[in-house]
């Protein structure tokens, strides 16, 4: 069962379309895997119109020009919608994982690979929300332990990964903090998405000398 999920604000940030990109994706993911979040989602979304569409209208005069405009609305044929068909997998290490919807049509730079840990950043032409990235740990995989300069959101896809606090199913939507010190590991292996608004930190062992590389980390 998920156990992690994002608060009522930012889902109905979400549902009024008002967060970047990169978290928009987040949330858009743990949907898919949340009803309960789905559900509370719809429910903005519901709320949202009868603010918009169901109010009083301003004066008088502008009740007959929405009736018409409504009436138009309803009297238009259906057109048919055509959509692009891509493959709903993604392959890792010659894997197959299965990718949820608002990811499939994301470009993707090549997969880089650290070690038993890879990873592959969106291309988001908004970033003002963090970076963002597929994670792919494989089986055994631990990343050095570290903190964070800012916000770290995890999110498991496929398979599962734990650390000092827990551990964490595909849709569990995991956010961090500069208080966490944590040392995120997959005992199968796990395929994640990662969301950083700054470098992390390393705080133990030789992992600590890239520190001074964290942009390039990041």
């Amino acid at each position: 069962m998920i156990n992690f999920h994002p608060d009522n604000a930012l889902l109905a940030a979400y549902a009024a379309d008002t967060l970047p990109l990169s978290m928009t994706l987040a949330v858009s993911i743990h949907v898919e895997f949340c009803p309960a979040c789905a559900r509370r989602v719809a429910e903005f979304e519901r709320q949202l119109a009868e603010t918009l569409l169901i109010g009083e209208p301003q004066n008088e005069a502008d009740e007959p020009v929405f009736d018409e405009m409504l009436s138009f609305i309803l009297q238009q044929p259906e057109t048919p919608i055509v959509q692009e068909i891509r493959e709903p997998t993604i392959e890792i290490q010659g894997q197959t994982f299965w990718l949820p919807r608002s990811l499939r049509h994301i470009a993707r730079q090549n997969w880089l690979q650290m070690g038993s840990i890879g990873r592959s950043r969106l291309l988001l032409e908004d970033q003002s929300g963090g970076r963002a990235s597929l994670m792919y740990l494989s089986a055994g995989a631990a990343v050095p332990k570290h903190t964070h300069r800012g916000l770290e959101l995890t999110l498991p896809i496929t398979g599962a990964f734990r650390d000092e606090q827990g551990e964490y199913i595909p849709g569990d939507f995991v956010l961090r903090d500069g208080k966490t010190d944590h040392q995120p590991q997959s005992a199968e292996g796990c395929l994640c998405f990662a969301l950083l608004d700054a470098p992390v930190h390393f705080t133990q062992g030789l992992p600590r000398l890239l520190n001074n590389f964290g942009e390039l980390l990041y």
